[in-house]
Parts: structure tokens; sequence; C-alpha cells
């Protein structure tokens, strides 16, 4: 059984944002498995609502993964947290407010709220990218010992087979976000910039972090500290709001404040 369930698991991680459907053919490839096992497989999670088929073009996950992922993104509070902590953070045209959490060497985006007008960004809900390419996961990685964020990309790097980034330069650019408060992040998307913070546990280490991005144009460099100012500020009350909803006013651990690290979604 215990094999079953790793071979399930393995079918449902070869999916990504970019890829959103696959033949079995497909994840027998990224897989390793047989084809007869992959098919299997493919008809038992689509009978539990993991996945559904694609008529004429094989499986994509299934609108029980939307449910579940749903009932653990409330359960971490971070989104919770950020809500009411972002009035001084006034969004431009085409700039959203991004809220994304670190798992081990990744950043998973749980929120995503636009402003007056929408422009193409390849965030959404529920992607996951390595935390040194996006503001928020700078940050994130900024906030932890940097042993700590030195180990977890080079760590996801290996086990992911990524090329490894520039180890100086991202020391260089997680110092400055440390001294600053906050990351401008260029290296996420052309033609987008995003500033971010970090949001912190009662212990100080980082639980994720919020942003805010568009395009770089709506970032003038005479504006950057300001927007990094405000960033900063409502990632400090959405800490505050975090650490009460985690621990109770008077310090205590209530039942329904538990930490939880996400560690399934780093898989």
């Amino acid at each position: 059984m215990s094999a079953s369930v790793g071979k399930a698991a393995a079918i449902l991680r070869t999916f990504r944002p970019t890829v959103e459907v696959l033949s079995v053919r497909g994840l027998a490839e990224r897989t390793g498995l047989p084809r007869s096992t992959v098919h299997h497989l493919c008809r038992s999670l689509c009978d539990t609502g993991l996945l559904e088929a694609v008529p004429r073009a094989g499986y994509r996950l299934g609108p029980l993964l939307l449910e579940l992922g749903g009932l653990v993104i409330e359960r971490t509070g971070l989104v919770e947290a950020v809500e009411g902590s972002t009035s001084a953070l006034r969004r431009g045209p085409g700039q959203e407010l991004h809220v994304g959490q670190l798992v081990e060497g990744w950043i998973v985006y749980l929120h995503r709220e636009s402003g007056p007008t929408r422009v193409r960004m390849v965030n959404r809900v529920g992607m996951r990218a390595p935390a040194f390419l996006s503001g928020c996961g700078k940050s994130a990685l900024a906030a932890l010992d940097p042993v700590d964020a030195d180990q977890r990309v080079r760590r996801l790097c290996r086990d992911e087979e990524l090329p490894l980034p520039d180890m100086a330069a991202l020391d260089d650019e997680l110092a400055a976000t440390r001294s600053h408060g906050y990351c401008v992040c260029h290296s996420f998307q052309p033609g987008r910039t995003s500033v971010a913070a970090a949001v912190l546990w009662a212990d100080g280490q980082p639980v994720g972090a919020l942003s805010l991005a568009g395009p770089s144009s709506t970032f003038p460099p005479a504006r950057l500290s300001d927007i990094g100012a405000a960033v900063t500020g409502s990632a400090r009350v959405a800490s505050r709001r975090l650490q009460v909803a985690c621990t109770g006013p008077d310090g205590a651990s209530p039942a329904t404040g538990v930490r939880t690290p996400l560690r399934l979604l780093s898989r």
C-alpha cells in the first residue's frame, strides 16, 4: 500500500503551472513508472477526485486538490494575517499584492490581489517557485540565518537539478535585504518589479512574505524607499497578527493556532 501511495504522489507531483495536462505516456516518462501502472493509478486517482480525465489529451489535477489546498491555506493563517494589514499599500495601475509561504527552498503563492487594472503576471495561487528567484522568496530567505538560507538554495538546486545561481551575488542581495528590511526584485519576471518583506513567526523565523508587484515602470527609483517602508510596515502588522493568532493574546497556544510549515507542498 505504501508503495502505491508513493507512486500516486509521484504522479501528482509531475504537474506544474506550465504543465497542466499530461498523457499516460508523458506521466510514465516523467515518473519512470511503467505505463500500465500509470494507467491504473490515474483511473484510481480520477475515482477519488485527485485527477480528472481530459478527453483525447490525458489527465489534469482534480477538484478535490483545490478543496484540500484551501483547507491548508486557511490553517496556516498567513493569508488571514495579511488581510487588514495592508491599508498603507496603495496599488497603482497594474500592481498586485502577493502573499507567499516559504517551504524549504521554495516560495508557495497563497494569495494574489489585483489593483485597479491587471497586467499579465505568472504568479497564481498554488504556484511554487525557487525562493531565490522571487521578491517574496528572497525576503523570506534573508530572514533566515545566512547558513540556513545558503543550504536551502543549494539543496533545492541539487534535488531539482536546477542551475545554481551566482551565490556571491545572491548573498549580497540578501544582505542588502536584511539591511533595508525589504527586497527589490527584478529577476522573477521580465519587465516586472516586486518590493517584498518577510512575515515572521514569534521566534523571528520567516513564515513567508508579502509583496507589491507590477510593471517596473510603476516603481520609479525615487519612490522605492517609500514603497519599501509601506511594504515593511504591512509585513510587521501581519507578523503581529499571525503571532497573536498562533499564541493567543496571553501567550498561550490556542487549539486552532498551529504553526504549519506546509511541508507537503515542498515535494
